[in-house]
């Protein structure tokens, strides 16, 4: 009976994660915002927030991403662009960040980005009218 998921598949997603979430840890370590939080828990709603024991900070039971753009961009990418994921739309895309993952302004950065998505804007079917002039009413011909 063969494996739905092959094993190399598995362990290459899972490998990702771990770095990803080892990544985000070692930027919290860094921003200055969530040291002070760290420390002493200051600027932030303490019931919204919580440290897990191995260094990640959660907002409402999502790992939070620090502002650090090319962290929040690995994050979208693997959940936008990665072969299993297809290129999904805004809303898609969003949901699937949403589920792990949370940061300052996460819609509109997932907006922009998939707005920007060269490979969606070319094989993307176009969901408005055509572009160009309206076609012409037939006129008939003067005797």
């Amino acid at each position: 009976m063969p494996n739905p998921c092959p094993l190399e598949l598995c362990a290459a997603v899972t490998i990702n994660s771990q770095i990803l979430l080892d990544d985000i840890r070692m930027a919290i370590r860094e921003d200055l915002t969530y040291l002070r939080f760290l420390e002493m828990g200051e600027g932030l709603e303490l019931n919204r927030w919580s440290r897990k024991e191995d260094g990640l900070i959660l907002h409402d039971d999502w790992v939070f991403v620090p502002d650090n753009k090319d962290l929040q961009l690995c994050v979208l990418k693997s959940k936008h662009d990665h072969k299993l994921a297809g290129h999904p739309d805004q809303s898609k895309t969003f949901q699937l960040v949403r589920k792990h993952y949370s940061w300052s302004n996460l819609k509109s950065f997932v907006t922009d980005y998939v707005r920007s998505c060269n490979a969606c804007s070319r094989n993307k079917s176009r969901k408005h009218k055509p572009y160009g002039l309206p076609k012409q009413l037939s006129i008939p011909p003067q005797p």
